[in-house]
């Protein structure tokens, strides 16, 4: 798995170095896999019976090697990955029963194309929600690594906009600071000292944010979208 110091779409792009870091990062991802097909097919599968889920783990390592950092996310990418596999799987065994939008009898390409839009279409409506709820449990397990439970990051988090923005441009400062990022890694700690030099915030509110900070930072290293840190603490 990924660790606190990389981002998954970095652990994606090392484990092609090796076979065995592929098969590792494929088993992590097995539960992700299982549940994107699972909502399609609206019933349980297993590993080992169904087809459905070789199907998957099989696109899921199509998507490991054919991934572009440069080009968003990797889990939306192997989304799309694994639902155009199950397509074409399905077409192959005549499982989707496709509309012609003719009245003959003989099904053409066009109904086979409105049909794979229409999937990738209903697929996508609900992709981005499944993305969410993946990277809640990841990062509720980074956290866990840090000494912070996903329940006191909400009993901490500031109610006022202001001071929450101040927490996250601190995080975001630490975050694009390597000496200040490695130093929070090491020590599991912030730097208070050294941040009091080049932030205008005084040493009890940043101990008093200092869980907040943190996980914020947690955030940023992982790229963790649901948070939307992106757009705020400007």
């Amino acid at each position: 798995m990924y660790t606190e110091s990389k981002t998954l779409e970095d652990t994606v792009i090392l484990a092609r170095q090796s076979r065995d870091k592929v098969e590792r990062l494929i088993s992590d991802f097995k539960p992700f896999i299982a549940s994107i097909i699972q909502k399609r097919l609206g019933r349980y599968l297993e590993y080992g019976t169904d087809d459905e889920l070789s199907i998957g783990l099989i696109a899921f390592n199509e998507a490991i090697n054919a991934y572009d950092i440069n080009k968003g996310k990797f889990l939306s990418f192997a989304r799309l990955v694994i639902t155009n596999r199950l397509i074409d799987y399905f077409r192959k065994q005549s499982k989707f029963k496709t509309l012609s939008l003719n009245t003959d009898e003989d099904c053409d390409d066009a109904s086979i194309d409105l049909l794979d839009k229409k999937a990738v279409q209903q697929y996508a409506f609900d992709a981005d929600i499944e993305d969410k709820k993946f990277e809640i449990i990841e990062y509720t397990k980074i956290l866990k690594e840090w000494g912070i439970s996903f329940t006191d990051l909400v009993k901490v988090s500031p109610r006022h906009e202001n001071l929450r923005n101040e927490y996250i441009n601190t995080a975001k400062l630490i975050a694009g600071n390597p000496e200040l990022l490695n130093d929070v890694i090491r020590n599991k700690r912030l730097p208070i000292k050294e941040l009091q030099k080049i932030i205008p915030l005084h040493r009890k509110k940043i101990e008093r944010g200092r869980i907040y900070i943190i996980a914020m930072i947690v955030a940023i290293m992982n790229n963790f979208s649901f948070l939307d840190i992106s757009c705020k603490g400007r």
